[in-house]
């Protein structure tokens, strides 16, 4: 028997019951009415394996800490990272991504703006988003069901982990087969119920059980068992002290490769300046020299004869003879 005839929409659909109420009760500061393109962009990511309340303040964070989504693009990772809070779930990681894909965004649209999603076919659309550099599936799915209003449920990893446990799912399922097997069995006007209900459950998990960080985010079989908060918070800390070193040794890197561009530019425009000041001279003194003999050819060629004066004198002394 396949995964996909193992999987149990009964159950999912009773999963989506049970959260029902918390769902509902997020939708106000999760998707408030008008939402930007880019901001719901930036919550989707912050939203991505962390808690919705966590995610909501992050984004007022990053909010007043930047003029616009474009200072921030252009800001440094730890720049971000102090924004949202060191604390934050997989902070380095999250932002990394959120900045390559921003960057990805700008450089398709000269600006950071994402209208044109609403100006796309849905296929389209979809292969606009999944494109990006550092694109998360849940990002992607998340910005074209709220923001465009098109068809899918947002899953991951954590919402994945609860659907296998609640047995709606089997074990070995992957992220992308079970987003797609979960927007088949929703209704496309109840996917947003859908979204906010498995957002609410995945909240219900953060307060019960933290998770810690996982080996890999694909597959159920491979998430890690829930441990203790501090330890996680732990584990999520040396990640960012390694990305924080990482940035350090670049930023070095990039300040010698610039002092030494200088520094031949600089060798480059004193040779330049002795090359003409040389030249310079050696002209003068040509000049000088030229005009000497000039000088001297003159003083050395000699008068003119006054040879017709003398002619009309010896005419003029004939005649009075």
């Amino acid at each position: 028997m396949t995964a996909k005839q193992e999987a149990n929409p009964a159950k999912l659909a009773s999963l989506i019951r049970k959260h029902h109420a918390a769902g509902n009760a997020l939708h106000a500061a999760t998707e408030p009415g008008g939402i930007d393109l880019v901001d719901l962009f930036v919550h989707a990511y912050l939203l991505w394996q962390a808690p919705s309340a966590d995610a909501n303040q992050a984004l007022k964070r990053l909010k007043a800490a930047f003029f616009d989504w474009n200072d921030m693009r252009v800001s440094l990772t730890s720049d971000i990272i102090d924004a949202i809070g060191h604390r934050y779930w997989r902070a380095g990681d999250r932002v990394a991504k959120l900045r390559d894909a921003m960057n990805a965004v700008y450089r398709r649209e000269h600006k950071v703006c994402l209208d044109r999603l609403r100006t796309l076919m849905k296929k389209d659309a979809v292969s606009y988003m999944e494109t990006l550099p550092g694109m998360l599936p849940f990002v992607s799915s998340r910005v074209l069901l709220v923001g465009v209003d098109f068809h899918s449920v947002p899953l991951e990893e954590f919402g994945l982990q609860l659907l296998v446990q609640h047995g709606a799912i089997p074990q070995g399922m992957s992220l992308s087969e079970a987003q797609g097997w979960v927007s088949r069995h929703v209704k496309a006007e109840e996917a947003r119920d859908a979204h906010r209900a498995l957002t609410a459950a995945v909240d219900n998990m953060w307060e019960t059980s933290p998770p810690k960080l996982p080996k890999s985010a694909t597959k159920p079989a491979e998430m890690a068992p829930p441990k203790p908060l501090e330890e996680a918070r732990a584990a999520a800390r040396a990640l960012v002290e390694a990305q924080l070193a990482a940035e350090r040794a670049a930023l070095m890197a990039e300040r010698a490769a610039r002092r030494e561009e200088m520094r031949r530019e600089k060798a480059a425009l004193k040779a330049r300046e002795a090359k003409l000041a040389k030249g310079g001279s050696s002209k003068a003194g040509a000049k000088v020299a030229d005009a000497k003999s000039k000088a001297k050819a003159k003083v050395a060629r000699p008068a003119p004869k006054p040879a017709k004066a003398a002619a009309t004198v010896a005419k003029g002394g004939a005649r009075k003879r």
